[in-house]
């Protein structure tokens, strides 16, 4: 539905913040973008793990040189709430939630991620992904998305499904680094773990946004460190996005207010874009360009070319 409904809002001249994925195209994704570059409006992508306090942080050391020359970056994004084959959801339904299920709604996430904190863009993809049920069974009586359905007694119907449980991805990024990540939404135990970790020719960084305020510093030659959410301790780009003193645990909530709060000061400034670390629909439009590369290299089982 958000193609539909984010043309008609561009076509109106409203600016629009659009949840991701941005379609269920890339050819779809293209033309809002195109539109709203016509009507000259101001839009957006809910990509809101950029504006996690430590992503922040780690993003600024990065762009700093702080790492050095970024050689790998690696993660992956698993889930378990469609472990049994009597899980059921729309985004199963290709029709409703597209080709892509696993990739499109969570590894797009990942993959903004990385491009965004690193600065990096991804040039190649090579892909494997699995359809771990090809049959699942829908409950006949509506069932909430991540509700407990364990103790509830239901009545079900077969249905065929052709959207990925999972993917193992191969990445290559402009500057040469390499990367690998892995999504899934049959990992039992993951509820929303997502990670993310960059090597760099001086040290490492990585993040668990199941543990949003600690961001890992790794060296060769002295002991490790955790960084801990602190306003304190982080630097002046990153203090905007921490509201809380140190100890106080910040993270989704704050994620969203921030990518709110980032959209709507630029529309109310006329500023420019770029100076804000919102998505916006060319960077959603880039990751339907992902999506479907990651698709096509699974189904010719050779890297794809961006």
């Amino acid at each position: 539905m958000h193609f539909e409904i984010n043309k008609e809002a561009l076509k109106a001249g409203k600016n629009v913040i659009s949840e991701k994925p941005l379609s269920l195209t890339y050819a779809e994704a293209k033309e809002l973008t195109e539109l709203s570059k016509k009507h000259n409006v101001y839009n957006a992508v809910n990509f809101n793990y950029r504006q996690y306090p430590i992503v922040q942080e780690m993003r600024n050391n990065i762009k700093e040189g702080k790492l050095g020359n970024i050689n790998i970056i690696f993660g992956h994004y698993l889930q378990d709430w469609l472990l049994y084959d009597t899980d059921y959801n729309w985004r199963i339904d290709s029709e409703k939630g597209g080709k892509s299920r696993a990739v499109a709604d969570i590894g797009s996430h990942w993959c903004d991620l990385a491009q965004y904190v690193s600065g990096l863009k991804v040039e190649e993809v090579f892909a494997n992904i699995k359809v771990v049920y090809p049959v699942r069974k829908k409950p006949k009586n509506r069932v909430e998305t991540f509700t407990n359905k364990m103790e509830r007694v239901v009545d079900y119907e077969e249905i065929n499904v052709d959207t990925e449980d999972c993917a193992t991805i191969l990445l290559r990024f402009e500057n040469g680094a390499v990367g690998n990540l892995i999504v899934s939404q049959v990992s039992a135990g993951h509820k929303n773990d997502l990670f993310i970790e960059v090597n760099g020719s001086n040290k490492s960084m990585s993040w668990y946004q199941e543990k949003a305020n600690e961001l890992f510093v790794g060296y060769r030659d002295k002991a490790n460190e955790i960084l801990l959410k602190d306003p304190a301790l982080m630097s002046k780009d990153s203090l905007s996005y921490s509201y809380l003193p140190g100890g106080h645990i910040e993270g989704w909530s704050e994620g969203m207010k921030n990518m709110f709060r980032n959209f709507y000061t630029c529309v109310l400034q006329r500023g420019n874009a770029t100076d804000y670390s919102f998505a916006t629909f060319e960077d959603g439009m880039e990751e339907m360009k992902i999506v479907e590369a990651i698709l096509e290299s699974s189904k010719q089982q050779k890297w794809i070319k961006l």
